[in-house]
């Protein structure tokens, strides 16, 4: 019963990844003009690492206390 939900899981991932290409764009130069500044991504990574942390720790502490 494993064995099958198994493969069924797995072709449908093949699927699904094998689909993804025929969606993407053909690649293309954008002008200089056209180009906006950069994200600062860099600044909200720290507080989404400590958010992710304190949210899977609070998750896994709900699912012992059910138990």
């Amino acid at each position: 019963m494993k064995n099958s939900i198994t493969i069924k899981i797995a072709s449908l991932l093949f699927l699904l990844f094998l689909s993804t290409a025929a969606f993407a764009q053909n690649p293309s130069e954008a002008p200089d003009d056209e180009d906006g500044p950069q994200a600062p991504i860099n600044d909200y990574v720290v507080p989404m690492l400590l958010a992710g942390v304190i949210l899977g720790y609070s998750f896994i502490k709900g699912k012992t206390k059910k138990a």
